[in-house]
């Protein structure tokens, strides 16, 4: 997969993971939902091929 594809991937990645945070922790301040997907980053970066759930 070329890089640019890959960073793509990844910032969509994040925002979903981001969205599915924010819609189960609805009371999660901006810092807490960035916190999160910051710790989560391997993660997403490990899964990038998987289809979204």
């Amino acid at each position: 997969m070329d890089e640019e594809k890959k960073l793509k991937m990844a910032i969509i990645a994040g925002a979903a993971k981001a969205i599915r945070f924010k819609e189960k922790n609805w009371k999660a301040t901006e810092e807490e939902v960035i916190r999160h997907v910051t710790e989560n980053v391997k993660e997403i970066l490990d899964n990038i091929d998987e289809p979204f759930d």
